[in-house]
């Protein structure tokens, strides 16, 4: 009798999933926000940019995104607040232009399907499958490698993208002191004047929120800096710094609650930041109860190329 307990026991160990093994690629607690992008080339050649956030909608995921077709140029929006240019030259008698943003094409509570594979998941929404792996790299997350059509065999090209699970379900409301520190991180950037047929250039980059100063009057942070030096040279100008304007999420203004940052170089050099800068949108990653990320695109408007500059990219913190 005592053997075939021990038999029958061994037999059920077998058949059950071995516990601590394996994880599942995303949490049900938790919701995910992403950046993606890539090229389509039917029925014309384009990129396209995607923000957006997987959530738990009941027992069930849903997903809202907001997508920006790189075809042609999305216009500008102004917002209420205008850029604080601190310039040690110029005469001041000038103005600091409105800070704007770029509206793309929202999809709201979209049921979402999610298939666990030994290196992340596959998630079927809409009209994407995405296929992401996770990050083994300082950055952790996730990397997007493919993305496909999910009622046909669409393979779109050049796939890049950046995922983190948030707290965070319905949209962080950020304050200026929340984001007081360094962010590390990686951008994927096309140029315009190789046009929508170009790779991405992938490299480094970092945002240092504690160089930033806070408005007394707004909830925008700025932050100046001497310009590029190729840039003063080009522009032939004694003098001539570039500008970084931060406006942190407002209220009430849904899950897909942007940090706006629209940065550029004081081109006319008169001391004010009343040109337009590049526009990114970025949404904050919670954990613990600090932003421990930043997921972004880029997407700035560009009449002179006829197409917008944009990027993929994330920010993670460091200190």
């Amino acid at each position: 009798m005592q053997r075939i307990i021990l038999a029958l026991a061994l037999a059920v160990s077998i058949s059950l999933p071995a516990q601590g093994t394996t994880q599942d690629a995303l949490r049900p607690e938790y919701a995910l926000y992403f950046s993606a992008g890539w090229r389509v080339n039917e029925p014309s050649p384009q990129n396209m940019l995607q923000l957006g956030i997987l959530f738990r909608c009941g027992a069930a995921w849903c997903i809202e995104y907001e997508e920006f077709p790189g075809k042609n140029n999305l216009p500008r929006t102004p917002l209420p607040y205008r850029h604080e240019m601190a310039a040690s030259y110029g005469n001041h008698l000038c103005t600091d232009e409105y800070i704007t943003t770029i509206h793309g094409a929202i999809h709201s509570d979209l049921p979402a399907r999610i298939t666990d594979n030994e290196r992340g998941f596959v998630l079927l929404a809409g009209r994407y499958e995405y296929t992401w792996v996770r990050d083994t790299s300082p950055g952790g997350g996730f990397l997007l490698v493919d993305v496909r059509g999910s009622d046909n065999d669409l393979v779109f090209e050049q796939p890049v993208g950046f995922a983190y699970e948030s707290e965070d379900q319905m949209g962080l409301q950020v304050r200026p002191g929340d984001l007081s520190a360094y962010f590390d991180g990686q951008i994927a950037h096309k140029n315009t004047l190789m046009g929508v047929m170009d790779d991405w250039s992938q490299t480094q980059s970092s945002l240092d929120f504690r160089k930033f100063r806070s408005s007394s009057i707004s909830p925008v942070m700025g932050f100046d800096r001497p310009g590029l030096p190729d840039v003063v040279r080009k522009y032939n100008k004694p003098m001539m710094w570039a500008h970084h304007s931060v406006l942190t999420p407002q209220a009430n203004a849904g899950r897909l609650n942007y940090i706006l940052h629209e940065y550029g170089h004081d081109f006319n050099a008169n001391g004010c930041f009343d040109e337009f800068g590049h526009n990114k949108l970025l949404l904050p990653v919670l954990h613990s109860g600090a932003v421990s990320a930043l997921v972004y695109i880029e997407y700035s408007p560009d009449k002179r190329d006829g197409v917008p500059m944009i990027s993929v990219g994330r920010y993670f913190r460091k200190q």
